[in-house]
């Protein structure tokens, strides 16, 4: 499993809520080993299986939440 890192702007965040519901949202999409969101800095990090999913499956769970989101390191 080759796993790479990449961070992503995420709007509209108000609270450790927010974090906390992009966090499990994205943590359940198959190949992710880790995200953590900071709603303060509106950036959220993602540790993921790239054989597994890519980064617009990312944005697309983000902004399914309710989100927006951008990837910062494509």
């Amino acid at each position: 499993m080759a796993t790479v890192t990449r961070r992503f702007t995420t709007g509209g965040m108000h609270c450790r809520s927010c974090s906390m519901l992009i966090e499990m949202d994205v943590g359940d999409l198959p190949g992710v080993v880790s995200v953590s969101s900071d709603h303060a800095g509106g950036v959220t990090e993602v540790t993921y299986d790239e054989a597994a999913l890519g980064p617009e499956d990312i944005v697309h769970a983000i902004t399914k939440a309710g989100y927006t989101a951008e990837a910062l390191d494509v």
